[in-house]
């Protein structure tokens, strides 16, 4: 799968995880939720290439998720 196939796959994912976590309320929770989800699940190389995702612009990505990646920045 080409590099670029596989961040869309991530985008993708990242999304789907932030709607799914939409039922904990605000979109600070569902932030927090998410990156919890992306920090436990997710391979190290995952989470490097959605972070070099979100540096480049990425509109596609929700609030949450780039509010989980930005939180992810912070921590790694």
């Amino acid at each position: 799968m080409s590099s670029s196939k596989q961040v869309e796959q991530l985008v993708r994912m990242a999304n789907q995880i932030a709607l799914n976590m939409s039922a904990w309320g605000s979109e600070a929770e569902v932030a927090r939720k998410t990156e919890e989800h992306i920090t436990k699940f997710w391979t190290p190389d995952m989470r490097r290439r959605l972070q070099e995702y979100s540096d480049h612009g990425a509109e596609d990505l929700s609030p949450a998720v780039l509010s989980a990646v930005a939180s992810l920045a912070r921590t790694s």
